[in-house]
C-alpha cells in the first residue's frame, strides 16, 4: 500500500466512526476516509466516486451491512468489504462472508481491523495482478491469431482486386466480386481492432489540433447516422495541442458516433464538443487515471437509452456487447478505450437509462 487507501465508510454513529478511522491512522494505514450514514449517500458515493475498500457497520436505520455488501458486488464485483459489526454471533460473521463480504470484524475488537484491512488489500492486488496476466496472455493469443488473418484477408483481397480488373461491370460476376471485397475489408478493419487493442499496431503519434480531426471528419460522421438523429459539432477555442495518432482518434469518434446512432433508434439528437480543461487533485477522482494537469476534453454526448450500472460497469471489457447477436463485436468501446490510454488520456462516463449517455474524453495537453 504505497499510496493513501481511498476508504468509503458507512456507519451512523459518531463515536464508533471515530473510534475506527483512529485505528486505522493507529495502525499506520495511510487512507483517506469518506464517512457516509445512510443508504442513499453511500450509493451517490459509490457511483460517483472511485475507492480501494469500503468498511461498513452493520445495523443501521432501514440498511444493513449484508445489503450494503450486496450492492457493492452488484456493481464492484472485486472492491473489498469489511463489516465491522457490533454483534459476536457466529452465525452472523457466517452470513456476512457468503453474503460476498471480504472479511469481519466485530467492534469490541477492533484490533483485528488493521490486518484485516491489510490481508484485503494484498488480496486485490493479487488478484489485480493475476487478471493483468491473464489479459496479456489473451492479448499475446489474440494479436498472432489477427496478424495470421490478416494474411489470408491480403490474400483475398488481392485475388478480388484482380477479378473486378477483369471483368466488366455489366457481368454478374462484378457484383459478387464487390461483395468479397468489401466483406474482406471489413475482416481486416476488425483485426487493425483487435492489433491496437492487444497494442501490438503501431501508431504515429503528432502533435496535433483537435478541432482540425474534428472538421475533418465531420462529413464522415454525419454519414453514419440515421435522418431522424441531429448531428451537432461545437469545436471551442482550445488553448493548446494534444499528441495522438490521428486515424486513432477518427477510429474513436466513428465508434462512439455508431454506438450513439444505435442507442437512438427511435431519434435525438447527438452533440460533439471539445473543450480546455484543468484538473486540480480534488477534480483527478472523477477521471481515473489522471493526473492534475491541463488537458483537452472530447465530449460526445447523446439522448439515448442510457445504461444501467451493471452495463456501465462492463462497457470496456473486450468482447462484451450489449448488441444483438451478429450487429457487435464487443471490440468497440474496449478499443477506444486502449487508444485513449495509448494517447495518455483517460475516459470519463456518464449515463442515466432513459436519458442519455456522454462520454468525456481528456487528452493532456503539448507544447
Amino acid at each position: 500500500m504505497n499510496t493513501p487507501l481511498r476508504i468509503l465508510y458507512l456507519e451512523n454513529n459518531p463515536t464508533d466512526a471515530e473510534l475506527v478511522c483512529s485505528t486505522l491512522e493507529a495502525g499506520d494505514i495511510a487512507c483517506t476516509t469518506t464517512w457516509v450514514k445512510n443508504r442513499a449517500d453511500f450509493e451517490a458515493q459509490l457511483s460517483h466516486g472511485c475507492f480501494d475498500l469500503v468498511l461498513s457497520a452493520n445495523s443501521l436505520l432501514g440498511f444493513d451491512g449484508l445489503f450494503a455488501t450486496a450492492i457493492v458486488r452488484d456493481h464492484w464485483p472485486d472492491l473489498p468489504v469489511i463489516l465491522v459489526s457490533s454483534t459476536l454471533e457466529v452465525d452472523f460473521a457466517v452470513e456476512s462472508l457468503k453474503s460476498g463480504a471480504t472479511d469481519y470484524v466485530p467492534k469490541t475488537r477492533l484490533f483485528r481491523l488493521v490486518p484485516a484491512v491489510r490481508r484485503a488489500m494484498q488480496e486485490a492486488e493479487e488478484r489485480t495482478e493475476r487478471r493483468q496476466r491473464e489479459t496479456q496472455l489473451i492479448g499475446q493469443h489474440a494479436a498472432s491469431v489477427a496478424h495470421d488473418f490478416n494474411n489470408i484477408l491480403s490474400v483475398i483481397m488481392g485475388y478480388s482486386d484482380m477479378l473486378l480488373m477483369k471483368l466488366s461491370r455489366a457481368d454478374p460476376l462484378h457484383h459478387f466480386a464487390e461483395e468479397i471485397l468489401h466483406a474482406t475489408k471489413h475482416g481486416s478493419a476488425l483485426t487493425l481492432q483487435l492489433l491496437v487493442l492487444c497494442r501490438k499496431q503501431a501508431v504515429q503519434p503528432v502533435v496535433m489540433d483537435l478541432n482540425v480531426v474534428l472538421r475533418d471528419l465531420e462529413q464522415m460522421l454525419e454519414r453514419l447516422i440515421h435522418e431522424n438523429i441531429i448531428l451537432t459539432i461545437c469545436p471551442r477555442s482550445l488553448a493548446r495541442n494534444i499528441l495522438a495518432d490521428p486515424g486513432s482518434i477518427g477510429q474513436v469518434l466513428m465508434n462512439m458516433v455508431t454506438n450513439a446512432r444505435d442507442a437512438m433508434p427511435e431519434g435525438g439528437s447527438l452533440t460533439i464538443t471539445t473543450s480546455n480543461v484543468t484538473l486540480d487533485e480534488h477534480s483527478i477522482q472523477a477521471y481515473p487515471g489522471s493526473v492534475p494537469g491541463d488537458y483537452i476534453m472530447l465530449s460526445v454526448r447523446d439522448t439515448g437509452t442510457g445504461m444501467s450500472e451493471e452495463t456501465k460497469a462492463r462497457i470496456f471489457q473486450t468482447f462484451f456487447t450489449t448488441k444483438p447477436v451478429g450487429k457487435g463485436t464487443g471490440l468497440g468501446l474496449a478499443n477506444c478505450n486502449s487508444i485513449i490510454q495509448q494517447s495518455g488520456g483517460c475516459m470519463r462516463v456518464t449515463t442515466e437509462l432513459g436519458k442519455g449517455t456522454e462520454f468525456q474524453m481528456l487528452f493532456p495537453c503539448v507544447e
